[in-house]
């Protein structure tokens, strides 16, 4: 009975381990989007046990991160401006109200060193370590909001933001202008949540999301994206 507990729970770290391993070659564009795939490549590319890999792409899948094709394996799910529109539309109507949520939760101290200003990132490594920083601030703000299904949400759509970012379609850093705009954004949050004011919060929140979403479609116009979205 032992040896079959132990043995299950190590196929369940497996599996959560394959997870990991390639859903952050999604994210990082490793498997960039709209890659075909099979079980059996994933499984050999990254060492995988079959049974995890078969496992964690059924989790990716829920998720929607990659899509199974009946008798062609996988496919990463492509990005779109179609999908683009949806990811801002669903963070519009979920982000600010987490903000307003954890007004009167949050250490402003502990996030604010948490923060990093994206007009120092200038060589490759500030510019990943800005992203890294970056998720780590919107994280901190939607577990302050102390609603499990609520952050759950926002990490997924971080997931999918985190994605455009490694594709280049709005680089981590951006003119001077842009990266004034990003301090400016991120400031008039801490200081809401400093006033303990959940309205302001949730205006500085919205801005924020409002500008990403100009860059993001200012760039897909402009021919600034290294792909041809649909």
């Amino acid at each position: 009975m032992a040896d079959a507990f132990s043995e299950r729970a190590d196929t369940q770290r497996q599996s959560d381990q394959a997870f990991e391993r390639i859903k952050s070659a999604i994210i990082l564009c490793q498997l960039p989007p709209g890659a075909h795939f099979s079980e059996a490549e994933v499984s050999s590319r990254y060492g995988l046990a079959r049974a995890a890999a078969r496992a964690a792409l059924m989790r990716l899948a829920e998720v929607r991160l990659v899509q199974p094709v009946p008798r062609h394996g996988f496919v990463v799910t492509p990005i779109t401006i179609v999908s683009i529109r949806e990811l801002f539309e669903l963070r519009l109507m979920t982000e600010p109200k987490a903000a307003a949520l954890a007004t009167g939760n949050v250490d402003v101290a502990s996030l604010r060193a948490i923060n990093r200003s994206p007009q120092h990132a200038g060589s490759d490594a500030d510019q990943l370590a800005f992203v890294e920083s970056n998720r780590a601030f919107h994280r901190y703000i939607a577990a302050a909001a102390g609603n499990s299904r609520l952050f759950h949400l926002l990490e997924s759509l971080a997931d999918e933001m985190q994605r455009l970012v490694h594709l280049g379609l709005f680089g981590p850093t951006g003119s001077e202008t842009e990266r004034r705009h990003a301090d400016a954004q991120h400031e008039a949050l801490l200081a809401a949540f400093e006033a303990g004011d959940a309205e302001a919060a949730e205006s500085a929140a919205r801005v924020h999301i409002e500008h990403s979403r100009g860059l993001a479609m200012d760039s897909i116009i402009i021919g600034r994206s290294p792909l041809s979205l649909g």
